[in-house]
């Protein structure tokens, strides 16, 4: 009974372990596509959201400034990863999302939102009497020099 509770015990770690490196290797591809602007590969290593994004970013001529992949990177939170890599040119493309559907990984990168603006910080508001003040005397100062 010990033989098999370990086995059992086993065999749920090395899944749970290879699930981390079934991440990896989908980002991993689904990154090095992209970088040689293979995007009919890249949309089959994608979710439907995020091919249909590839096909615009064909018709664009997208670049994505991958030089290189390597490092890739994948925290696993449920059916969700958040993958980090190396090496981009361009700065704000340092991270890769992907999502499980079924028993693979798929590249998750859905339509860009704006950031959120942080509802807490407050901006001084504009006093319009100053406003139409300044605008008044600069109006007196332009009369007066013609």
């Amino acid at each position: 009974m010990k033989k098999l509770f370990f086995g059992v015990l086993s065999v749920a770690f090395l899944a749970a372990c290879g699930g981390g490196n079934a991440a990896e290797k989908a980002a991993t591809e689904y990154l090095n596509a992209l970088k040689s602007k293979d995007f009919d590969k890249a949309k089959t290593l994608a979710t439907k959201e995020t091919a249909a994004n590839l096909d615009m970013m064909k018709s664009m001529g997208a670049d994505f400034g991958l030089s290189e992949v390597k490092d890739v990177k994948c925290t696993i939170k449920e059916n969700e990863a958040t993958c980090t890599f190396c090496c981009t040119k361009d700065t704000s493309f340092k991270e890769l999302k992907l999502r499980k559907e079924g028993d693979k990984w798929l590249a998750h990168q859905p339509k860009e939102t704006p950031p959120q603006t942080d509802t807490n910080s407050t901006v001084a508001p504009v006093d319009t009497n100053k406003v139409d003040s300044l605008n008044t005397e600069m109006d007196e100062a332009e009369t007066k020099g013609k």
